[in-house]
């Protein structure tokens, strides 16, 4: 386990989709269009480890870019970061075991830390903590069944949270709630096909929802949508292999384009 820590004293839609064949490892990439003036530098590296991911980290950290997503499948650690996101300070965290890691977690919300981002991989619990995030009010929820976290979500909802994180795995289905997200009426799906995701988002986009989550765990496929303010263009794309999805991620960046999240799972 290690601590990394950086702070600063400063609908239109586009999917391109592969041809993969069923039980491959693919990685997905959801991004959204910006304006000339809007739009951030980003960087993507990649790493067959968490130790060189961590580096890479501070690297980037060093550079001026905030880490925004963290994301492991088929033996490759990813890190998405980007200039413009506000925040004031950041840290990484990462554990073996859940005890120590939620300990930690814990710790770092009452520092004023929010925790944007969490992933799981290589037995390992990894949380992106940040402060200058544009919600508040966080709290985190931590269930053993899908089911069990359906009733949590549905909750969390009357009480006036809203869901943006979740991370399923090593038998736990952990989800991260939030006000004043900008986020209004949320609905989801979990499914355990790529095929049936993909329609799913093309009936919710015309419905007037945007996609603010794909996440893959625990087998299945859980898409997040919400009704906000924004109009900007979104996308996604599904590939195997990761030098030919960076490719693709890189031609999103040429058509003005900034990469939300990145998740990785089985084209089932």
């Amino acid at each position: 386990m290690k601590l990394y820590q950086k702070v600063i004293v400063s609908l239109a839609s586009l999917v391109l989709l592969s041809s993969s064949s069923y039980g491959e490892h693919i990685w997905v990439g959801l991004y959204n269009q910006k304006s000339k003036n809007e739009k951030s530098a980003q960087s993507v590296v990649s790493r067959d480890n968490i130790v060189a991911i961590s580096n890479a980290i501070e690297t980037e950290w060093s550079k001026g870019y905030f880490l925004i997503d963290l994301e492991q499948g088929d033996r490759t650690w990813m890190a998405v970061f980007s200039k413009t996101t506000g925040y004031t300070a950041q840290s990484l965290y990462h554990s073996g075991n859940w005890t120590r890691f939620e300990k930690v977690m814990k710790k770092k919300m009452v520092e004023g830390f929010s925790v944007i981002d969490l992933e799981y991989g290589d037995g390992e619990w990894i949380g992106i903590f940040a402060k200058g995030v544009n919600f508040d009010s966080q709290i985190y929820t931590v269930d053993k069944e899908w089911n069990q976290f359906r009733k949590t979500i549905s909750n969390k909802w009357k009480n006036g949270y809203r869901l943006t994180e979740i991370e399923a795995n090593d038998g736990k289905w952990v989800g991260l709630f939030a006000k004043n997200t900008g986020l209004y009426k949320q609905t989801y799906t979990s499914l355990d096909n790529w095929d049936g995701t993909r329609k799913v988002i093309k009936d919710k986009w015309k419905d007037g929802y945007r996609l603010t989550m794909i996440e893959y765990g625990e087998g299945r496929w859980f898409t997040l949508f919400s009704k906000t303010s924004g109009t900007s263009a979104e996308a996604y794309n599904g590939i195997y292999g990761w030098d030919r999805f960076r490719v693709d991620l890189k031609n999103y960046w040429k058509s003005g384009y900034d990469v939300v999240s990145i998740t990785s799972g089985w084209y089932d």
